[in-house]
């Protein structure tokens, strides 16, 4: 899998959680299980944290936004950061 194509896979599970109306978490761990387990290569650490971090953004909104928001600087950058 390439970056561009985890960049896609990983904005449709921010998709899920930004979307009007209730999140479906379940949705969101189901999409979020399988990237994991399909990643072959090192991604960033944000990355793994938050496919490994829904369960903590269900129950901590605050902790929620904060990792979302540095998703968004992950996907929105041109280049990819130290692993």
């Amino acid at each position: 899998m390439d970056t561009g194509e985890l960049k896609v896979r990983l904005g449709r599970i921010l998709a899920e959680e930004e979307g009007d109306g209730p999140v479906d978490w379940e949705v969101v761990a189901r999409l979020s299980n399988e990237l994991l387990g399909e990643l072959q290569m090192p991604v960033p650490l944000i990355v793994d944290e938050y496919l490994r971090g829904f369960d903590r953004r269900r129950q901590d909104i605050v902790f929620g936004h904060a990792q979302r928001v540095q998703l968004l600087l992950y996907l929105r950058s041109k280049s990819d950061p130290q692993l």
